[in-house]
This record gives structure tokens, C-alpha cells and sequence, in this order.
């Protein structure tokens, strides 16, 4: 192991039921409803993109690029509303975690959010000095689960896929971290274990149960 990639939602801070709202409002304005199970069910892990292209197939729909693109800047919005708050907070033991690997050696995030979702928080976090790269949907064409995301912040990072431990917390990012060749530990903030067996190498209750000899391990 030569570096270690944090996903952000979900594994570094408890913000998936606020991205889930923030889509939710969005989709409201373009008469469209986003139901928690079916969030649950198949949407989750997605960028914005995608989860809302997904919602309007749902709705027998084909957005045109200019619906999607308001979309997404309606859910910037929210979700940027929701930030300033100070309302994304850390999981516990995240912090310490991140701290800890950017002391061994290379650390990065990847993510399916936006960076103007995911550098605010680091800072008000105190760990974006510890991020060497912060890799997200902006910076790719097809984001989780397909593996380009997660290809590239290896390549930023200069390490070999193989040579990374990926942590996520949803089925659509362990694929995308397992499909660029990387291990990967799961964290149970999000779905249950059974959700997250059949696709990461070890699953562990919360990120406050990982350390880096666990890490290792993986």
C-alpha cells in the first residue's frame, strides 16, 4: 500500500442525507420527485449528472443539456446553502484517519461530488493540506461507477492502482474503486454490510474502526 483514497460523502462526513435533500429540492422545480428508497436503492454513489438523468428516466423523461445543466446548478445552490451552515460534519475518527495516512505517504479524495462541495468542508476540517489531489465529477467524463475517477487521482498521486487502498461507503463506489484495480475497505455509514460484501475486499463497521495497520491488512 502506497497510498490511501478517501471518498468523500459518506466515508469523510456524514453528508449523504444532504445531498439527498438538496437533489430532492432541485428535482422539485423541474416537477419531479426523488423518493428515499428509491435514492437508496440505485441512485446513490451517483454524480448529479447522472442521478438526475436517472430520476428523469424514472419520470419517463430525456432531460436536454440545458435542463440538466439547471439542475445541477439548483442543486449547487442547496447544497452550497447547506455548507456555509457548517452543516457537513466529519464521521468520527475521520479526521484523525486522514492526518494519519498523509503522514505515511500520499493521500487523495475521489469523489462523485464537486469540488466546490468537497475543498470547503476540508478546510473547515482542517485536513486539505493533507489532500494531495482531490479528484470529482467535474474532472471526468463518466463518473462512479465507472472507474476513470479513480484511475486518474492514482495517476496524480503517482502510484500504481494496484498500489492503493480505496475507502467507500456505497456499492456504485467500491465497483469503481475495484474495476481500476485498487483494494478496497468499506465503511457501514451509509448502506449495511450485506450491501457492501460482495464488493470490497473488507468491510468494517465505521471509519473510526480503521487504522492504518487495518489498511495494511486490506
Amino acid at each position: 500500500m502506497r497510498a490511501i483514497i478517501f471518498d468523500f460523502d459518506g466515508v469523510i462526513v456524514d453528508s449523504e442525507p444532504l445531498h439527498e435533500a438538496a437533489l430532492r429540492v432541485a428535482a422539485a422545480q423541474a416537477g419531479m420527485s426523488l423518493p428515499h428508497e428509491r435514492y437508496m436503492s440505485e441512485y446513490i454513489g451517483y454524480d448529479d449528472r447522472d442521478t438526475f438523468r436517472a430520476v428523469a428516466r424514472d419520470h419517463h423523461r430525456t432531460l436536454t443539456q440545458s435542463e440538466l445543466e439547471r439542475l445541477v446548478e439548483a442543486k449547487k445552490i442547496a447544497i452550497e446553502s447547506v455548507i456555509r451552515d457548517g452543516l457537513a460534519l466529519a464521521w468520527p475518527g475521520a479526521v484523525d484517519l486522514i492526518k494519519a495516512a498523509h503522514r505515511r505517504g500520499p493521500t487523495g479524495v475521489c469523489s462523485g461530488a464537486r469540488l466546490h462541495e468537497i475543498e470547503p468542508v476540508l478546510v473547515q476540517l482542517g485536513v486539505r493540506a493533507c489532500i494531495a489531489t482531490i479528484v470529482t465529477a467535474d474532472d471526468v467524463h463518466r463518473s462512479k461507477p465507472d472507474p476513470a475517477c479513480y484511475l486518474l487521482t492514482a495517476e496524480r498521486l503517482g502510484v500504481l492502482p494496484v498500489e492503493c487502498v480505496a475507502i467507500e461507503d456505497t456499492p456504485t463506489g467500491a465497483s469503481a474503486a475495484r474495476a481500476a484495480g485498487m483494494r478496497v475497505a468499506a465503511v457501514c455509514h451509509t448502506m449495511p454490510r450485506s450491501a457492501l460484501e460482495r464488493v470490497s475486499h473488507r468491510v468494517f463497521a465505521s471509519i473510526r474502526d480503521l487504522t492504518l495497520n487495518e489498511l495494511e491488512r486490506v
